[in-house]
């Protein structure tokens, strides 16, 4: 997907919040969203923003010095989320169709994010967006596909999110393999993060190479992308990996929640909305 210029309001922004979030003294915090509108100055629009937003991270690691810029954040998450373990798991069985219902609960954990969302009741949402239909078209195709596959390969998402996934998973008669970034990038799961939620108990978890946000395919590693050559069906969770993922093929499906305008317009679902849907054929 390739960047529109309402994306860069939304890079600003996450780099503001980058900044601001930290303990990092003014001069510094000036310096780092100079050296961001540099690199926005320069970048090739030809990337997707989620490429940009890896760019725009990284500047901002290397001048404030700080690995992780979302440490904070991704630990609130992960323990709201985790709290909430005992009854997303009841929640799934509260539905005669436990695929679906499933479905529902990992992209309802989708609303977990640093950028997209305000103030908002966790559960709450929840339990409001489990109601829904599921838009996008994709469910009959993934019961297809699922029926076909011997295995998923699960396209990780955020920090949090990483509890809904664990949920979904553990309805899954199948192998699935989840992959995390090998590096810390904005809240995104690494491996520590998803062996904190418990997702080796459920899966087996591997690393893509890349600190990159969504799956940028060339930058993550030779094993990696031979595992998704290799791979039948993929899950591809949240708007990153939308981004990055959706020239990919009929085998990717991507789950996530509309918390965008410019993905609303392009997927063509509500904002709000939970969404499944299959990738086009490839050319």
């Amino acid at each position: 997907m390739k960047v529109l210029p309402e994306c860069y309001g939304c890079l600003l922004k996450q780099a503001v919040t980058a900044v601001t979030t930290n303990d990092i003294d003014l001069e510094t915090q000036m310096q780092a969203l100079q050296n961001v509108l540099l690199t926005l100055a320069n970048i090739d629009d030809n990337l997707t923003p989620s490429e940009i937003a890896g760019e725009t991270n990284r500047v901002i690691r290397e001048t404030v010095g700080i690995k992780d810029l979302y440490q904070e954040d991704k630990k609130t998450s992960h323990s709201k989320a985790l709290s909430y373990l005992d009854d997303l798991r009841i929640l799934a069985t509260q539905n005669s169709d436990i695929l679906e219902q499933g479905l529902k609960i990992s992209a309802a954990g989708n609303i977990i994010d640093v950028i997209h969302t305000s103030n908002y009741d966790l559960w709450e949402e929840v339990e409001k967006s489990v109601q829904q239909h599921l838009q996008g078209e994709g469910l009959e195709s993934f019961r297809n596909r699922i029926s076909e596959s011997s295995s998923i390969l699960y396209l990780a998402d955020n920090v949090g999110e990483t509890i809904f996934d664990r949920v979904f998973i553990e309805t899954l008669n199948i192998p699935v393999i989840y992959a995390v970034k090998s590096g810390p990038v904005l809240n995104d799961a690494t491996l520590e993060d998803a062996l904190a939620a418990g997702i080796d108990q459920v899966a087996e978890v591997v690393e893509t190479g890349s600190w990159a946000p969504g799956t940028v395919l060339h930058q993550c590693s030779d094993e990696f992308q031979q595992l998704f050559e290799q791979s039948t069906l993929v899950i591809s969770k949240g708007q990153a990996n939308y981004e990055t993922m959706d020239e990919q093929g009929e085998k990717v499906f991507f789950l996530l929640r509309i918390k965008c305008p410019v993905l609303s317009r392009k997927i063509g679902a509500p904002f709000g909305s939970l969404v499944l849907k299959q990738g086009d054929p490839l050319n």
